[in-house]
């Protein structure tokens, strides 16, 4: 199956597991490529009603909880890099190293740009997976605590 046909999560715990990897490696890659940078997050997980509102790609990975948009402030003075900045550092930076798929876009929110990265949909299923495990495991618990066995 194309990753793009993977369907989003229907398990709110498994899209907010994703957003919370999609997260963590952001801040792991920022931390290593774009140490003079603070991220602004312009948009992360989207509902799939607002992410066609907003003319979003069919199935994106921002319904899936796996994708952040983002501009990037300089750290030493406060402020937004121009779109020109941005694009070197994305070309420098986030488009050699990124683990996912990027691409430097133009947006309509105002800031004239953003970077766009996503995780591959397939992390998606390990967190389906673990959110039914989690699930399976507290219910489990709550069954033997009914039983009197806990």
């Amino acid at each position: 199956m194309n990753e793009k046909e993977i369907p989003p999560p229907v398990n709110p715990l498994t899209t907010k597991l994703n957003l919370t990897i999609m997260r963590f490696v952001s801040k792991q890659f920022a931390a290593k490529w774009l140490p003079s940078f603070d991220l602004v997050v312009t948009s992360d997980i989207r509902t799939a009603e607002h992410n066609k509102q907003i003319g979003g790609a069919a199935n994106s990975a921002h319904v899936h909880g796996l994708a952040e948009d983002v501009v990037l402030r300089n750290r030493a003075t406060g402020k937004l890099l121009t779109e020109a900045e941005a694009r070197e550092v994305y070309n420098a930076f986030v488009a050699p190293n990124w683990p996912g798929y990027s691409e430097f876009e133009k947006s309509s929110a105002g800031e004239g740009y953003h970077i766009h990265w996503n995780l591959s949909r397939e992390v998606s299923t390990y967190s389906g997976l673990v959110a039914m495990a989690g699930i399976g495991v507290i219910g489990f618990a709550l069954l033997n605590k009914m039983q009197g066995k806990a």
